[in-house]
């Protein structure tokens, strides 16, 4: 259950078909310390109600902290519970995603992506 759950929040920071409706925000964007190659950007990531974030997997590793209680619906119709501070991870190429908002509220989280630079931040999965 773990695992879904994490899963589960990682869709809240991908762009979609419904991307208009997402909000990411940047806030931090940096270099790793002694790093060419990697950088590391944070984001305030903001899904409407009703707004779906489709599959996906980043050139990297994502960390997220959820920063308001949220309620989501799983592809497979199960509902997903999401307290403040639940922490997430989902390493690089990991499929994640497919969660609709079903809350009465946004669902905000702050994420944290440690990033190959000069690549898309999220792609779409198959």
């Amino acid at each position: 259950m773990k695992r879904f759950v994490l899963t589960a929040i990682a869709l809240l920071m991908a762009g979609n078909a419904l991307a208009q409706d997402i909000a990411r925000e940047e806030i931090r964007r940096t270099a790793v310390p002694g790093s060419d190659t990697m950088e590391v950007v944070v984001f305030r990531l903001t899904v409407p109600v009703g707004a779906t974030i489709p599959l996906h997997t980043h050139p990297g590793d994502e960390h997220t902290v959820v920063v308001t209680d949220a309620r989501a619906e799983a592809p497979n119709g199960n509902i997903v519970e999401f307290a403040v501070g639940t922490p997430l991870y989902f390493p690089e190429g990991q499929v994640h995603g497919g969660l609709t908002n079903v809350g009465d509220a946004p669902m905000v989280a702050i994420t944290t992506f440690v990033v190959r630079k000069g690549e898309p931040l999220t792609v779409l999965a198959n």
